[in-house]
């Protein structure tokens, strides 16, 4: 049994992709776990706490400003939401069909709009296969593709896992700062807990 009524457990995981994955503003998205929260990415490590959460979701998106999070499908168990997504680029060919690679993701709601935690999983194959594809589409037809953040095809699945507007350009959290950490790989994170 869950305390928690399912319609607030849905309207909260609205909120929570909204803010995050459609809107990219991962600071008020850290802000919506809680103090004691973890959120384990099963590649990058575990990282505590609506700071470090803020610094590692900051410095990996920045890296990959071209990618964005399109839901598939959510299923909701008590507290408890498992959701996938397609990573998705929008392909620097004209016309070409979107790149993209899957992850999945578990995440606990702790009550008054806050999580526990959050579990990401995507398998590194897919990930690389997807980044060779993308880099060699943009040597060909885009070489500053990366650059324009183009966000085209939020799927068809769910109407309100999307910007409201087709006009909607990104202005994600981590743009314009210094303060944001570079991290191009795994060897370039300093904080967090590493698992090997």
């Amino acid at each position: 049994m869950t305390p928690f009524d399912r319609a607030e457990v849905e309207a909260a995981f609205r909120h929570y992709f909204l803010t995050g994955p459609v809107g990219e503003d991962w600071a008020a998205w850290s802000q919506l776990f809680t103090d004691d929260a973890t959120y384990t990415d099963h590649f990058y490590g575990a990282f505590h706490g609506p700071l470090e959460i803020q610094k590692f979701l900051e410095s990996t998106m920045s890296f990959a400003s071209h990618v964005y999070s399109v839901l598939d499908w959510y299923n909701i168990d008590g507290a408890q939401i498992v959701y996938k997504v397609s990573n998705r680029a929008d392909n620097p060919e004209p016309g070409g069909a979107p790149l993209q690679f899957p992850s999945l993701q578990i995440i606990q709601y702790a009550g008054d709009g806050k999580w526990a935690s959050e579990e990401d999983w995507w398998i590194m194959k897919e990930m690389k296969k997807f980044n060779e594809l993308y880099t060699a589409q943009s040597q060909q037809f885009d070489p500053d593709h990366k650059q324009k953040m183009s966000r085209l095809d939020w799927g068809s699945e769910h109407d309100w896992a999307r910007p409201a507007s087709a006009a909607h350009g990104p202005s994600p959290s981590w743009a314009g700062r210094n303060d944001v950490p570079k991290v191009a790989s795994i060897r370039d994170m300093n904080f967090g807990k590493r698992f090997s």
